[in-house]
């Protein structure tokens, strides 16, 4: 098959790198062009150099350009008749523009879902359209909540469903997590103290510091537990995030001795390995690989379930508090699960998680999916509504 992949970004977050991982599968086994509609470092990492030479970055996300949704589908057509795919994966509903040039040049149109209903209104009002859904052959979710989500807020329903959840590379996450790596820095450029010399529980928290995120929650729980360590890993300061305006202003004023960064690092997974307990404290967070990636190390992981995609798989693996994150309740939480022994059900939970999350087989169900639906619509036209190529 011909196919051609499109994502929103090309950022070290979650929905990126599902987009990037699919599209280096692909590559393997397909003629496979990767578009994405804002450049970044992920195209650099050495398990996408498949992907280089067909490589474009477009410039046309709405966060760059001030393109028209109309102006941008008009564009992604003329790529369209160049590249002739037989499948168009859209990796976002911020590329939800893309749905509508592939239908109308006659590509078997997937559309990944990662976004959940409080991000859905302003994306489809403004960046693609509430019809976004009608130009879709096949709906993909990162959970099945968002699934339900798009398609309740669309008022329309796609006849082809899959729920492909979280998945990683997990041999390339258990390799890298034993590279040693600098230690984080508290606001005193005092170092966190390294396995062998520790006496305190370290808690951790990955991603790019902005309130989305809930930087500013992570480090209200470590004001409030001193008698832990605490480590973000990622960006915090500019010029690596523009968004942890106050929350920098206090860490760099109160001076912590036991909260620690990392700063941009493209090897999470050893910082990962340094942790006793994992805390997704974002507020919004569809396709939380991080998760996945601190459950597959063996540990103890926490997340809220109005986060997204995490929710089911805690209710099984970790620990999953009902409603949105904040402080207070992990700062009552989280003594108790530091305190939880390893044994019984948390005796096998790398095992446990590494079949969960197998990229390999996700990658290769996703792939008979298409290849299915493609025979299909060899053989007859699929049924679509009415609107569709007009």
């Amino acid at each position: 098959m011909r196919i051609c992949v499109v994502c929103h970004e090309a950022s070290l977050t979650g929905a990126p790198r599902i987009g990037f991982d699919i599209a280096a599968f692909f590559a393997e086994r397909h003629d496979t062009t990767l578009l994405v509609k804002r450049n970044g470092p992920l195209i650099d990492f050495p398990r996408y150099a498949r992907l280089r030479e067909g490589y474009r970055s477009l410039e046309t996300s709405h966060l760059v350009s001030d393109l028209t949704y109309r102006e941008r589908v008009e564009r992604a057509m003329t790529i369209m008749e160049e590249l002739r795919p037989d499948v168009l994966y859209v990796n976002s509903v911020a590329s939800g523009e893309w749905c509508e040039a592939g239908a109308r040049a006659g590509a078997l149109v997937a559309l990944h879902t990662h976004e959940m209903r409080d991000s859905l209104p302003g994306l489809l009002s403004s960046v693609c359209t509430p019809r976004v859904l009608r130009w879709a052959d096949v709906l993909i979710g990162a959970s099945r909540q968002a699934i339900e989500d798009i398609e309740d807020l669309t008022t329309t329903s796609v006849y082809h469903h899959l729920d492909l959840g979280i998945f990683l590379d997990v041999e390339t996450v258990l390799e890298r997590s034993t590279a040693a790596v600098p230690p984080g820095v508290n606001a005193r450029g005092e170092p966190l103290a390294d396995g062998d010399g520790r006496a305190r529980h370290v808690v951790g928290m990955c991603g790019l510091a902005q309130p989305r995120k809930g930087a500013d929650i992570f480090f209200d729980v470590a004001t409030r537990l001193p008698g832990q360590d605490f480590l973000w890993i990622g960006p915090w300061r500019p010029p690596e995030t523009e968004d942890n305006g106050p929350t920098l202003e206090r860490f760099e004023r109160l001076a912590l001795p036991n909260f620690y960064v990392t700063g941009l690092v493209d090897n999470p997974y050893a910082y990962l390995r340094q942790l006793d307990a994992f805390v997704l404290t974002s507020r919004e967070d569809p396709n939380p690989l991080v998760v996945a990636e601190a459950l597959l190390l063996g540990k103890r992981a926490i997340a809220f379930t109005n986060t997204g995609a995490s929710a089911g798989t805690l209710a099984r693996l970790g620990y999953a508090v009902t409603g949105s994150p904040d402080a207070e309740r992990v700062v009552g939480l989280l003594p108790k699960v530091l305190g939880d022994g390893d044994g019984g059900w948390r005796g096998g939970l790398a095992s446990a998680a590494r079949r969960e999350f197998d990229g390999m087989e996700k990658m290769r169900q996703l792939e008979d999916e298409l290849e299915r639906l493609a025979a299909v619509r060899g053989e007859m036209t699929l049924a679509r509504p009415s609107e569709r190529g007009v």
